[in-house]
């Protein structure tokens, strides 16, 4: 009797191209992850202190505290932990299926391109309206940005 591969094992052995650019942003979705983890702690009060880069420039915590710092009533760490799991999920459903579904692609689409976006409107906003710098905000930022680059190879492969 054959046994059938599990959802996990056919993930795992899928070699697909599409698949490949899915774990790229996944991948980057999961250090976004931990960056952000530390961003959402503070803002929770678990994290009393946050380490930075020295200069004048560089003040984490007040970037983090701010009134910018807030989206939707929240702080904005945590909605970023949760635009990143999506993300993840996204990829891995995108995956799962032996023919994958675009719908799930477009809709990762959607949660990265409104990330880099709210990057760039955060970078500007830390740059010449506070005059600090957040430096795990610049990292969540880049890993923002470098997933459009696997996400634009996802769109435009021919398949």
């Amino acid at each position: 009797m054959k046994e059938e591969k599990t959802i996990i094992h056919r993930i795992r052995e899928d070699s697909t191209e599409a698949t490949g650019y899915r774990r790229q942003i996944a991948a980057l979705s999961a250090v976004g992850l931990l960056d952000f983890s530390l961003i959402s702690l503070f803002q929770l009060g678990f994290i009393r202190h946050m380490p930075d880069l020295p200069g004048k420039v560089f003040d984490t915590e007040k970037v983090n505290s701010s009134k910018d710092a807030v989206l939707l009533g929240m702080p904005d760490g945590v909605i970023s932990l949760g635009s990143y799991a999506a993300t993840i999920l996204l990829a891995t459903a995108a995956t799962r299926y032996r023919k994958p579904s675009r719908m799930l692609d477009v809709a990762m689409a959607g949660v990265l391109v409104g990330q880099a976006a709210g990057a760039a409107q955060y970078l500007y906003k830390m740059a010449f309206v506070q005059k600090k710098i957040c430096i795990y905000c610049v990292a969540g930022a880049a890993i923002n940005f470098a997933s459009l680059l696997p996400l634009r190879q996802l769109f435009r492969r021919r398949d």
